[in-house]
Parts: C-alpha cells; sequence; structure tokens
C-alpha cells in the first residue's frame, strides 16, 4: 500500500533544528572558526548518458541541482551538538523527468538540562534509501552532492528519523545510583507506508555507590516497537548481575534474569523465558580495544564481538554481531552512511561524541565524500527480524594520501512467517554484501583528488533475486578562496539483475560559504 505524505513535516522539522541552531549561535556569542553556524550555497551541472537507468530506453539529460544548506556545531556549554542541512532542488533538461525536492539532514544534540543529573540526547536524521534490495540500485555521486539522488531511481524512498533519550541519573538513600533512560523514536518513509514505524522504551539500572572489583547491579527494559500497518512488537527483561575488574585492562561481566517477547508469536502475546549472559573487554592500551559478549534469548541467541587497534597513522575496526530488530528502515548493523562508518572507526581515536564529530566531518571532507552518501547497502523492512552483521575497516593516513578499504557482510533473516512486509516478505533472508576501496591524494594545500572503486551484491532466496552494483568513481575538489570551492567528477556504473544498465556521468559543483 502506498501513501502520499506532505512534504513539510520534514522541513518544519528541518527549519526547528536549524531555528535552534540559530538560537544557540545567538546564546553563545560567538563561536572559534571551526564551529559556529555556517550557510552555504552549492549549484551543481551533472550529464548522464542513463537518466532513467535503462538500457532499453537510455536518456540522455542534464540536471542541475540547488542546494542551499547550514551547519552548526557547538563543543562546549550546557548545549553540545552538531546539525547538517541542504534542501536540495532538482531541474532536468532534455527529458521529461519532473523536477524535485530532497532533504538531506544529520544532527546530534545533547543538552545537560540539570547539571550531573537529567541529559537529553537527541539524533535526527534524513536521506535516501533503497526500497529493496533487488529494486534498482544506483552509485551515489562523490563529493558534496553525495546525498543527492539525482538519478530517476523508482527504488529510492527519503528516510527519515528522530529519535529522543532523556537520561536520569540519581542516588537513593547515598547508597545506589539509579540510571533511568527512556527512548522515543519515529521512522517515515515519503511516498511509501513500508518502513513507518514508532518506538518507545525505557530502561532502569541501579547499582551501589563507589568503585571496587566486583560489583552488582539490577536492570530492567522494556522497549515497544510499532510499525504503521503492522501489529507492534514488545519486550520486557528483568535482570541481575555482577560487573567484576580485576585490573583497569580487563573488565567482564555475568546477568541472568526473566525476559517475555512476542517476536514468534504475537497472537498469544508475550511469553515469559529465562534468559542470561556474559561479556568480556579488554583495553590493554588506549589505541587498542577488544570486546565480547552474548546472550542467550528464547528467539535465538545474540552476540556481538568488536576489535579496534590505532596506531600513528593507521587505524583498523573488525566486528561480528547478531542481534534481533523490529521496524528496520535502513541498512542492517545500523552502518547506513559514510558518516555513520567514520564515526564508529573514529570511536577509539576521540571518544567524546560531539569533538568526534569535528573530526569525522573534517576528515570526509578532506577525502572529497559527503556525510551523508550511502556506504552500505540496506532496504526498508517492517516485522521482527534476525541481524548477522559482519565488517572490516581498516584507514591509512599519510602525509598527503589516505586509502581506507571497507568489507560488509550482511544477513538479515524473519524470525517467524508471516510477520513481515518488503523483502523479508518473499525471502526468509536477504544476504548482502558491500566492498569499498577510496584513496585520496592532497595535489596542493587546497587541491585533492579522490577515487573510490565499490561492488554492492544481494542476495536472496532464489537466483532470481540477485542484484550486483560495480562503479568507478573520481572526484577532484579545490578552494578558490577561503570561502568558495569546486569539485569536478565522474563515475561509471554496472548494474546486473533482471533489468541490467550501464551508467556514466560527469558532474561539477560551486559551493559558497558564507
Amino acid at each position: 500500500m502506498t501513501q502520499r505524505k506532505p512534504e513539510f513535516r520534514w522541513t518544519a522539522a528541518c527549519l526547528a533544528l536549524s531555528a535552534w541552531a540559530a538560537q544557540a549561535q545567538q546564546v553563545d556569542g560567538g563561536a572559534p572558526p571551526s564551529g559556529g553556524l555556517r550557510p552555504r550555497l552549492s549549484v551543481s551541472q551533472s550529464w548522464t548518458d542513463n537518466l532513467r537507468l535503462d538500457d532499453q530506453n537510455k536518456d540522455a539529460a542534464l540536471v542541475t541541482t540547488v542546494s542551499p544548506g547550514l551547519s552548526y556545531v557547538k563543543n562546549s556549554g550546557s548545549i553540545r551538538g552538531s546539525l547538517d542541512y541542504a534542501l536540495n532542488g532538482i531541474a532536468y533538461v532534455k527529458t521529461s523527468v519532473p523536477s524535485r525536492f530532497q532533504n538531506a539532514l544529520s544532527a546530534n544534540l545533547q543538552a545537560e538540562v540539570v547539571p550531573q543529573t537529567l541529559v537529553v540526547d537527541a539524533q535526527a536524521s534524513i536521506g535516501q534509501q533503497n526500497a529493496s534490495a533487488f529494486g534498482l540500485q544506483a552509485t551515489p555521486t562523490l563529493g558534496a552532492q553525495g546525498s543527492v539522488s539525482a538519478l530517476d531511481n523508482p527504488n529510492r524512498r527519503e528516510t527519515g528519523t528522530l529519535t529522543v533519550s532523556p537520561n536520569l541519573r540519581t542516588q537513593l538513600a547515598g547508597a545506589l545510583a539509579v540510571d533511568l533512560r527512556a527512548t522515543a523514536s519515529v521512522t517515515q518513509v515519503r511516498g511509501s507506508a513500508l518502513g513507518d514505524s514508532h518506538s518507545r522504551g525505557a530502561t532502569l539500572r541501579v547499582n551501589p555507590l563507589g568503585g571496587g572489583v566486583l560489583r552488582w547491579y539490577a536492570l530492567a527494559n522494556t522497549q515497544q516497537v510499532a510499525p504503521k500497518e503492522s501489529l507492534s512488537n514488545h519486550t520486557r527483561s528483568v535482570l541481575g548481575g555482577v560487573d567484576y575488574q580485576p585490573d583497569p585492562d580487563w573488565a567482564l561481566n555475568l546477568n541472568a534474569g526473566q525476559e517475555w517477547n512476542d517476536y514468534l508469536d504475537r497472537a498469544s502475546g508475550a511469553t515469559g523465558r529465562p534468559t542470561g549472559g556474559f561479556g568480556v573487554e579488554w583495553t590493554p592500551t588506549v589505541r587498542t580495544r577488544l570486546s565480547g559478549n552474548w546472550q542467550h534469548h528464547s528467539y535465538g541467541d545474540s552476540h556481538a564481538l568488536s576489535f579496534q587497534h590505532r596506531i600513528r597513522h593507521a587505524a583498523v575496526q573488525a566486528s561480528d554481531s547478531r542481534s534481533v530488530s523490529v521496524g528496520t528502515a535502513g541498512a542492517p548493523g545500523g552502518i547506513r552512511t559514510n558518516y555513520d562508518l567514520y564515526f564508529q572507526l573514529f570511536a577509539s581515536q576521540e571518544p567524546d561524541p560531539v569533538k568526534r564529530d569535528t573530526l569525522v566531518r573534517a576528515y570526509i571532507t578532506s577525502l572529497g565524500l559527503a556525510p551523508d552518501a550511502l556506504a552500505a547497502v540496506g532496504f526498508l523492512s517492517s516485522g521482527p527480524a534476525r541481524l548477522h552483521n559482519q565488517s572490516l575497516s581498516f584507514t591509512l593516513q599519510g602525509i598527503r594520501a589516505n586509502l581506507t578499504a571497507t568489507l560488509n557482510r550482511s544477513i538479515t533473516a524473519r524470525v517467524a512467517s508471516g510477520l513481515n512486509q518488503g523483502d523479508l516478505a518473499t525471502n526468509s533472508a536477504v544476504e548482502q554484501r558491500s566492498y569499498a576501496l577510496t584513496g585520496s591524494y592532497q595535489l596542493t594545500p587546497v587541491t585533492g583528488l579522490a577515487l573510490t572503486a565499490s561492488q554492492q551484491r544481494s542476495q536472496g532466496d532464489s537466483a532470481l533475486a540477485h542484484t550486483r552494483l560495480r562503479s568507478l568513481l573520481a572526484n577532484l575538489n579545490t578552494r578558490l578562496g577561503a570561502r568558495v570551492s569546486v569539485q569536478l567528477g565522474a563515475r561509471h556504473s554496472r548494474f546486473a539483475s533482471a533489468t541490467p544498465y550501464t551508467e556514466n556521468a560527469a558532474y561539477a559543483t560551486l559551493t559558497q560559504q558564507f
């Protein structure tokens, strides 16, 4: 079922966040050159030989994109955060494809309402997402227009997510620490009900004050996820556990309790089952971290393994995780964009999320990439699904050259039959693999070159449920002054499926910062 949604919902949200950024700028009374409110205007002109992504009916066209936007960063004070928003107006020449508007938003906010007691975290994002893993796939543009889906791809959907999470920390009787966190989230997809959902939940943790080698804790959790056109799923749990830290390098955890969920059968309601698990974390140096955990569930055990290591000019990260998600919109494993990828990759280098945001955005810009361009494949779905995600990322930083390689494999499988919509309604599991290699070289202090080779593959239950997208991209970016930048780029894509195509494009973008 498809429904039309008024665009003003996302526009109003973007304007509200922009107003917050402007107000925070006034309250702050100024900001260093690296932060503050920075409006911009980008104009891009591109040519493609296959606008409709159809080899049987190729439609060469000129595409003009005008993108007013703003960015805001505040690293200190009771309100900290970052925001980047652009409204992309896309017009076509020598084709019958109508003009369109697209929003692109990435925002993170942390507000300390009551010092050391009440903190509110909020995240918001709007971007382009594939509706199906087996529909048409298109390669994003490198550079400032990487978040724009300018090609006529009916498989793309504008997807927005807003999450608000207040966290209350207090003490009880001067002996116990109480941590209560509530979370509310909403996801909306323009032009489709698939992927729409809202969720709410809360977590309560109680543990004794003070340090010690061995500490107990009690944990209660509840969560409800309601897809728009499907029955909601509810899970709750009560756990007791111990944390054991024999020395600063090692931390161990053991827990056991009861869990109720309706993932396997919503008709009979939530059924209680025992649960339990353990975790371990080893941090031999500030640059190396190895962690793992395992938890038993009635619907399938979950685990998470992670390894991070950073040396002077290189960083590597590997992970393997298995979990259950409900009402998923986007790529399995949580990595959807270039920003998500590098934000996770730089976690050990900069633990503070707000400072890491500035570091990540500066690094992505130096590569000539767009923060909100898709870095991993994904699709829209609803209903409970098991997610098995494996990833390996490596980055090497030289004086002038940078090299980044990413490999990702994900298997999204339905938990029970008849509970899912989208690809998981017709496939018991969807396997997706993506590989990307990006190299960049700083020709001069103001001019850089970036090259990317990538491949994305999706496979369902049958041989017909299969797609593969290979692409080569090149991007040259330079500055004409302190506030003016220019990007020149080209791409070549080859798509293999029941409806294969090839596409070539060239583009130029001028960006003025104010």
